[in-house]
């Protein structure tokens, strides 16, 4: 029966009997080719939800890695544009047929805003496809140099870059899926065999070893254009699409010069606000209470100076190196401090408001104690001054630890990973 007979229950129970005969033993290229037979015109969405309910299930991710290795057979020797034509044709021979004809155009609709997006300056798609074209095109010149017999040493160092190209679906886009629109299954499998990948990459000392590997990193690139990418556009919202555009550029770029920005970011300086209890800022938001608990729970001693060289802000410790009186509090720091070191302290002022240095580190010994005082001009996102912070810290029990060689402690419960 092929699997335009089969309803969709016979078809899940066909590819759990094929992933059953790679596990008891059968070669992988026989089942490969019964797989091609009866399901050479399965739309890469359909496989997609199969793995969702054998997952659902309780199948075990090696298996459902194995059903991934079945079907790569489908599209092994086709070229980019062979490919792209074929989940064309899938889109449009496989659209669902349901009583409510707008469900028809749903897959169509999807594929053309897949595209769209990809093409989009800047939009993450854009930016994770541009990284594949430049995987692809190192991959070219690995088998160019295994063909030539020259050394791909060099080329094997800058595929691991593909790290960060991971990193971004695994942090940015798998989360979503998963835990917001419940598709565990395409989240679960890619980064399973990513890990493999980066592994086998770090790993490969033969040619045939190499040829294998990237092999599978074609495969992930034609799995995230033809099945992640649609499921993505699918289901997030324009919001979302922006913050994953916001957060993609602190990844870096893998194997491109640079990440283009996306039109519709949002500018960091527009995202803090002040709402009643609550302070949202681009990293998140911060209740008062909260941010008063951080500047006291800090292990340091902290002062702020605004741009006017008025002291706004003490932390609460009671026990300071150096003393910080509440009276002191919006007076001239200049006050705070004795005339032979005045000309010191106003040469640093000077220094951090004309950007000729941002900070300052001085190591004392006070009262038999170890103390670094550190000096950070304060900047906004213009580069603009804001005023000067001054953070002490003891660091009696770090020297002693970096002198022990680990051995020595700054507080009991420290934990040192091996």
């Amino acid at each position: 029966m092929s699997q335009k007979e089969m309803s969709f229950e016979e078809k899940v129970k066909t590819l759990k009997s094929y992933i059953q005969r790679v596990t008891d033993g059968e070669d992988m290229e026989t089942v490969q080719l019964d797989f091609k037979e009866n399901f050479s015109d399965v739309p890469a969405k359909e496989i997609a939800k199969a793995e969702q309910i054998m997952m659902a299930d309780g199948a075990k991710m090696e298996d459902i890695q194995k059903l991934c290795d079945i079907h790569s057979v489908l599209f092994e020797d086709m070229t980019d544009e062979e490919r792209m034509q074929r989940l064309k044709e899938e889109m449009e021979a496989h659209q669902v047929k349901q009583a409510d004809e707008k469900i028809e155009n749903v897959e169509e609709e999807v594929s053309k805003k897949t595209i769209e997006l990809k093409n989009t300056h800047g939009h993450p798609l854009n930016i994770l496809t541009v990284e594949n074209d430049a995987i692809k095109s190192l991959i070219n010149q690995i088998r160019c140099n295994i063909h030539d017999n020259l050394s791909i040493n060099d080329e094997i160092k800058q595929l691991m870059q593909i790290k960060k190209h991971y990193a971004k679906k695994d942090d940015l886009l798998f989360p979503l899926l998963k835990g917001k629109y419940d598709y565990s299954g395409p989240a679960d499998v890619m980064w399973a065999v990513e890990d493999e990948i980066k592994s086998q990459l770090g790993n490969s000392n033969y040619e045939e070893d190499v040829l294998k590997v990237i092999k599978r990193v074609e495969e992930m690139i034609f799995k995230e254009e033809n099945i992640l990418f649609p499921l993505c556009v699918e289901n997030f919202s324009d919001e979302e699409w922006i913050n994953i555009a916001e957060d993609m550029h602190s990844y870096g770029p893998c194997l491109v010069d640079s990440l283009p920005k996306w039109d519709k970011s949002i500018d960091i300086n527009e995202n803090m606000i002040l709402d009643d209890d609550i302070i949202s800022l681009p990293g998140g938001t911060l209740t008062l209470k909260q941010l008063r608990a951080i500047l006291n729970i800090l292990p340091m001693e902290i002062t702020i100076i605004d741009e006017k060289n008025i002291n706004r802000f003490f932390d609460e410790d009671q026990n300071k190196v150096f003393a910080r009186p509440k009276m002191a509090l919006n007076r001239d720091v200049f006050l705070c401090h004795p005339k032979r070191v005045r000309n010191m302290v106003s040469k640093l002022i000077e220094d951090f408001k004309s950007g000729t240095r941002d900070s300052m580190h001085v190591i004392s010994t006070v009262d038999g104690v170890q103390v670094l005082t550190n000096y950070y001009a304060l900047k906004d996102i213009n580069g603009d001054y804001l005023g000067t912070m001054e953070a002490v810290l003891h660091i009696d029990g770090i020297v002693n630890c970096a002198a022990d060689g680990k051995k020595g402690s700054i507080k009991p419960d420290i934990i040192f990973p091996n």
